[in-house]
């Protein structure tokens, strides 16, 4: 996660001279989409990989939030990391910036990767009915009303992208 910080960053600090609008905007849907996560991941007491992969023994319900929410921040064009970075391209190709916005996208695949080798582990590699790793009790399953809150948000937030101005 901290690697995508800092790619995220990148992205804002790019456009923070071209539009600033588009940046603050950028930074703060980044803020509402990882703030899940990291909620997520302190319930489940997951400071590892190897740990994540077990999260389905305890909520499959976080299992699959984890892994949308890993994909939104990571730029998938349904999800709504895309909106950001699509507004951010378009300002950069706008302002005659291509090689600048063809970095980006480079950089972005790189980040996708990570993400998708997340959302590849805590999903496809263990199959539900046996584990490679030991399991978790059952009996931790506490629910943060922010977290609840902010998981829907972060994953459908794209639909206010006409009501933000720009």
């Amino acid at each position: 996660m901290a690697y995508s910080s800092i790619n995220n960053l990148g992205w804002t600090i790019m456009t923070m001279a071209i539009s600033p609008n588009v940046a603050i905007m950028n930074i703060s849907i980044y803020i509402i989409m990882t703030t899940p996560i990291f909620l997520m991941m302190t319930n489940t007491s997951t400071k590892t990989l190897q740990n994540l992969t077990t999260t389905w023994t305890t909520s499959t319900a976080t299992t699959l939030s984890i892994a949308l929410l890993m994909l939104s921040t990571s730029g998938l064009p349904p999800f709504t990391g895309f909106m950001p970075k699509m507004l951010i391209l378009n300002e950069l190709i706008s302002q005659k910036l291509t090689t600048l916005a063809t970095l980006a996208i480079m950089t972005s695949l790189v980040s996708l990767l990570f993400y998708l080798r997340i959302t590849y582990l805590i999903m496809m590699l263990t199959p539900p009915m046996t584990t490679q790793s030991s399991t978790k009790w059952r009996t931790q399953n506490q629910k943060s009303q922010l977290m609840t809150m902010m998981t829907p948000t972060a994953l459908f937030i794209t639909h206010l992208t006409p009501a933000i101005p720009f």
